[in-house]
C-alpha cells in the first residue's frame, strides 16, 4: 500500500469540538468477548431495507453473538442499555468487511445518528488527503483523535490518527462535516506507540459496506412451516404469480431444490419450504393470492419494490394476515395498480404501515381494501395523493367496522370516474360529512357507492357534489335503510344529455 507522507493538520477550532462532541449519543461501547464501539447511523437510501442501524465491526459482535433472542447490551450515554435481536430485525454482517449493521426501531429511543457521505459514492479517491477525526468511548468516556486520510485502496481507507485501545468500530469522520461517516475504523496502534511517519490505521470505506448490504438484499428467504391442518391447501405463493416469474424464484422443500410445479401445496411429511426470490421482480401480481395460510411476511421487509408497477391482489384472499409493519419502508413511487392488494385481509385492523406510502402515480385503487372487516382506523391514508386515480369502485367495500372516513376528507379525487360501491357494506358508517368538498365532477359511475351502508341517515354533506357526468347511480343507497330521504339531492343533475 503506498502511503503519502504525513501532513500538519490545520489547528481544531473549539466550536469543532463542541460540534463533535454534541455527537456522544450517536456512540456506544459495546463489550463482548472483544470490546469494541458501535455507532448510529441514519440511511436515506431508498433501496435500503430500513432507515436507522447500528454500525461495529464483525470482531466485535458476529454471528456467535447477533442470533435470534440474543441481546446485545451496551453503553450508552454512561447507562447500561440493550437491545434484542427478534426476528423483525434484520441483521447484516461480514467478516471479510468487518462490519456488523444491526436495524435500529424507534422503540430502541436512541437520541442522535449520524448519516452517510454520499459524495464517496464511486469517487472515493476524492477522500485522500482529506482531514478527519475518530469519535472513541474508551471506558465509557467520549474521547477523539485527528488525522488525514493517506490513501485508499481496494476499499480499504488507511490514516494516521491514532487510536485509544478497544476502539474497533469507532466511526470515521469527515472533519469539515462532522455529521458524516466515511468509514468504520477496523485496527491499528495505540496512541502511546502510534508513529505518524511509519504507521498508519485503517478503516472500511462506509460506502462498499452499504454497497454490500444492498448485494445481500439481492435475493430474499421466506419460510413457510407446514399447516397443522393437513387437509388444507396450503398454498406458498399465487399460481399465477410463480407461472409469470420462475426465473426470479428458487424453490426449496425440505432443504432440497423442487421444480415450481402444480398448486405448490405442503403435503404430508414435508417440514418447511424456502423461496428464494432474486430481487428483479417488477410485477407482483398475484403474489400471495389466496394463501390463507399466509401470517408471517417480516422478510417482505428486504423486498425492492422500487420498480414495481403492478401490486394488484398482492395479498388477496389472505385471512390470516394481520400484521403488515414488514411493508413500512417499501419504495411504492413508481406503483399504479393498487387493486386488491389487501382484498378479503379480514385480520387487518392496523395499517399504519401504510401512513408514508407515495402512491401518487396510482390509478387504479379498485377493492383495495374489499372486506378488511376489523379496519377501523385510516388515519394512515390521511396524506395520500390519489391525485391520478381514476378507479375507486369497492376500494373499502364491507369494511364493516369502518366508522370514520375523516382522513380521507382532503382526498383530491378529481380524476376519479369509477366510484362505485366504493363504501358498499360499511354498515358502521354513518357519517359521511368528510365527503362535503370532493371534486367528483368527472365521475361516471356511482352505482351502490353507500349501498348497505345501514347506519347511514344523513346525506345532506353531498347534495353540492357535480355529479353532471354521471352514467350509472343504480343503487347508490340500496338497503341504506336509516335514509328517510333524499331530498337533500334535489340539484343533483343526473341527466343524460
Amino acid at each position: 500500500m503506498g502511503v503519502s507522507q504525513y501532513k500538519k493538520n490545520k489547528p481544531i477550532t473549539k466550536e469543532e469540538i463542541d460540534e463533535l462532541y454534541s455527537y456522544e449519543s450517536a456512540i456506544c461501547k459495546i463489550n463482548f468477548e472483544t470490546s469494541g464501539i458501535g455507532f448510529f447511523c441514519e440511511i436515506n437510501d431508498d433501496d435500503f431495507p430500513f432507515k436507522k442501524a447500528l454500525f461495529t465491526n464483525n470482531h466485535v459482535l458476529n454471528k456467535e453473538n447477533i442470533g435470534i433472542n440474543k441481546e446485545i447490551k451496551f453503553e450508552y450515554c454512561k447507562e447500561e442499555k440493550s437491545i434484542i435481536i427478534t426476528e423483525n430485525r434484520i441483521v447484516f454482517t461480514k467478516r471479510d468487511l468487518d462490519y456488523t449493521c444491526i436495524e435500529i426501531f424507534d422503540t430502541d429511543k436512541i437520541n442522535k445518528f449520524f448519516k452517510i457521505d454520499e459524495n464517496i459514492i464511486n469517487n472515493k479517491d476524492s477522500l485522500k488527503n482529506k482531514e478527519i477525526f475518530i469519535l472513541q468511548y474508551p471506558s465509557g468516556e467520549l474521547s477523539h483523535n485527528s488525522g488525514t486520510i493517506l490513501d485508499i485502496e481496494n476499499d480499504i481507507i488507511s490514516h494516521n490518527a491514532p487510536t485509544d485501545k478497544d476502539s474497533s468500530g469507532s466511526p470515521l469522520i469527515k472533519r469539515n462535516n462532522i455529521n458524516l461517516i466515511i468509514g468504520i475504523h477496523i485496527g491499528g496502534k495505540d496512541t502511546e506507540s502510534f508513529d505518524n511517519n511509519n504507521n498508519f490505521n485503517i478503516a472500511t470505506a462506509f460506502d462498499v459496506i452499504i454497497k454490500d448490504i444492498k448485494g445481500q438484499m439481492s435475493t430474499i428467504d421466506l419460510i413457510y412451516e407446514k399447516s397443522k391442518d393437513n387437509d388444507s391447501n396450503n398454498n406458498i405463493f399465487g399460481e399465477e404469480f410463480v407461472n409469470n416469474n420462475k426465473e426470479n424464484i428458487i424453490l426449496k422443500i425440505n432443504d432440497i431444490d423442487s421444480e415450481l410445479i402444480g398448486k405448490y401445496n405442503l403435503k404430508e411429511g414435508i417440514n418447511n419450504i424456502q423461496i428464494i426470490i432474486k430481487n428483479k421482480l417488477t410485477n407482483l401480481k398475484d403474489m400471495f393470492y389466496k394463501v390463507t395460510s399466509l401470517k408471517n411476511i417480516e422478510k417482505l421487509k428486504c423486498l425492492n419494490t422500487k420498480n414495481v408497477k403492478d401490486f394488484s391482489n398482492m395479498f388477496y384472499g389472505c385471512s390470516s394476515l394481520s400484521d403488515i409493519k414488514a411493508l413500512k419502508t417499501w419504495n411504492v413511487s413508481n406503483g399504479n395498480n393498487f387493486e386488491g392488494m389487501f382484498y378479503g385481509c379480514s385480520l387487518l385492523s392496523d395499517i399504519k404501515a401504510l401512513e408514508n406510502w407515495n402512491v401518487s402515480k396510482g390509478n387504479n385503487f379498485e377493492c383495495m381494501f374489499y372486506g378488511c372487516s376489523l379496519l377501523k382506523d385510516i388515519k394512515s391514508l390521511e396524506n395520500w395523493n390519489v391525485s391520478n386515480g381514476q378507479y375507486f369502485s369497492n376500494m373499502f367495500s364491507y369494511c364493516s367496522s369502518l366508522s370514520d372516513i375523516k382522513p380521507i376528507q382532503n382526498w383530491n379525487v378529481s380524476n376519479g370516474q369509477y366510484f362505485s360501491a366504493m363504501f358498499s357494506g360499511c354498515k358502521s358508517l354513518s357519517d359521511i360529512n368528510s365527503l362535503q368538498n370532493w371534486n367528483v365532477s368527472n365521475g361516471l359511475f356511482f352505482s351502490g357507492m353507500f349501498s348497505y351502508c345501514s347506519s347511514l341517515s344523513d346525506i345532506k354533506a353531498i347534495k353540492n357534489w357535480n355529479v353532471s357526468k354521471g352514467k350509472d347511480f343504480s343503487g347508490i343507497f340500496y338497503e341504506c335503510s336509516l335514509l328517510s330521504n333524499i331530498d337533500k339531492l334535489l340539484n343533483w343533475n343526473v341527466s343524460l344529455d
